[in-house]
């Protein structure tokens, strides 16, 4: 709804609440008033300039590479510079003009010049040992320019430099190892965007961070140092602890912690979904007579210091961000018994494979199965009780996709197809009547006088 609209539509509502005895007659002219000082969204006019800035930077980046022999040191430093501090001043002269777009769009044509500049910088003195530190100076560089004006493009830039940072340096065979130093370049960009209330900024940085965390376990499975089923039981618990800690701040009205919480729930439970892969796969084998001790070994692993020193860290972040939200929170308490059940089943998971051994296999799939069911139905109820329709989504997207699970692996050469169905249908229908009663009791709970 354009901003015109929405203003016709508030006079109309304004006055039917006056009549009503609602709204005092004397308010009228003050909300309109700020409804007028609200700011403005995205424009045509802006989303234009903004291609546009994008556009010119690429013409740089072409110009600048086409002509690269034929310029000396000094006219290269010249012509960067000029042009980048030319683009900073004219955004600033266009804010002052009250042009916010064409200022938004000179000051994120000014922060890619940036990148120029320093990648300019870096060949002229031949300090090619930087590999793609460049990147890290260019999403500073973006996020001072972001603060500065306050730029949200220039913030969403900031972010995707961040995570392209991140993207090369995993695949740079000549890099260190994990890149730590991510991280507070991380929570500086996740400040500015809350503070700027950017949620596409948080959207990207979710991104970032999950697949910072995948990074991490890829390169300590890549030692031996974490089997597959550890590898998955450090991911459900890195992710959980991520999700709790965002929904903490989320509570807390910081905006965009929201985002970061949902893609850290959804792969959370993408993880403990997908965990139970190894275990179905190993049962394949077993059941084929095969040779399946070293598979088993491959699968389980060995209980050593890198497994129980990144599980443990995440589960002290996960235990600790839910008992606060459980004090300060009280509806939280719906989800603190399944979530620490999960939590705890996920961290004991590999060493319980590893007791039971490999002739164990179904009781593990059973126990797996029915942890993912319960924590399916504690998200719908949740979803449900606090109007969190995302939460919800997901439980019921989890539900049935272990239900479809269940079939295909485990019902499929036992039960007829149509009787299947029918069963998982009576159980969904069941569970929609629960969640319908809830709601009543909270709506009469809620109306019943104190």
């Amino acid at each position: 709804m354009s901003k015109s609209r929405y203003r016709q539509r508030l006079q109309k509502d304004l006055d039917r609440w006056i009549t009503g005895g609602l709204v005092a007659a004397e308010n009228r002219d003050a909300i309109l008033s700020d409804i007028a000082d609200a700011p403005r969204g995205w424009s045509a006019s802006g989303a234009l300039a903004i291609l546009g800035a994008v556009l010119m930077a690429l013409a740089a980046i072409s110009f600048v590479a086409a002509n690269w022999t034929h310029l000396g040191n000094l006219v290269r430093l010249i012509l960067v510079f000029g042009t980048l501090w030319a683009c900073f001043l004219s955004s600033g002269w266009a804010f002052g003009r009250q042009q916010p777009a064409l200022g938004h769009a000179l000051a994120l044509l000014g922060a890619a010049l940036f990148g120029v500049a320093i990648v300019l910088v870096a060949q002229i003195f031949n300090m090619s040992s930087w590999r793609y530190t460049v990147l890290s100076i260019w999403a500073v560089g973006a996020i001072g320019t972001a603060l500065v004006i306050p730029s949200r493009p220039v913030l969403i830039l900031a972010a995707l430099l961040g995570s392209s940072w991140v993207w090369a340096e995993t695949f740079n065979p000549y890099a260190p190892g994990i890149l730590w130093n991510y991280l507070p370049l991380w929570a500086v960009t996740v400040i500015a965007a809350s503070r700027m209330r950017s949620l596409v900024t948080a959207n990207l940085l979710a991104i970032g961070i999950n697949v910072w965390i995948i990074f991490l376990l890829w390169d300590y499975a890549q030692d031996g140092r974490l089997s597959e089923l550890q590898s998955s039981s450090v991911l459900i618990l890195a992710c959980g602890a991520s999700a709790m800690l965002f929904a903490a701040f989320r509570d807390r009205e910081w905006f965009g912690f929201g985002a970061l919480a949902n893609w850290a729930t959804t792969l959370a439970l993408f993880s403990g979904f997908i965990a139970q892969f190894p275990l179905d796969r190993f049962e394949a084998r077993l059941g084929r007579n095969e040779e399946a001790i070293d598979g088993w070994l491959e699968i389980a692993g060995v209980s050593g210091p890198d497994y129980w020193l990144l599980a443990g860290a995440f589960m002290a972040i996960l235990a600790g961000a839910l008992a606060w939200r459980f004090m300060t929170r009280p509806a939280t308490r719906t989800l603190t018994i399944p979530t620490l059940a999960a939590a705890l089943a996920a961290l004991l998971l590999p060493s319980l494979a590893g007791w039971l051994g490999g002739e164990s296999i179904l009781v593990l799939r059973v126990i797996v199965g029915v942890i993912v069911f319960a924590l399916a139905i504690a998200l719908i109820l949740y979803g449900s009780r606090e109007g969190r329709r995302y939460t919800g989504g997901v439980g019921i997207a989890l539900f049935i996709a272990q239900t479809l699970y269940v079939y295909g692996e485990t019902f499929g050469d036992l039960l007829d197809t149509s009787l299947f169905f029918l069963i998982g249908g009576l159980l969904l229908f069941g569970l929609s009547i629960a969640v319908i009663r809830l709601q009543k009791r909270i709506t009469a709970d809620a109306g019943a006088p104190s």
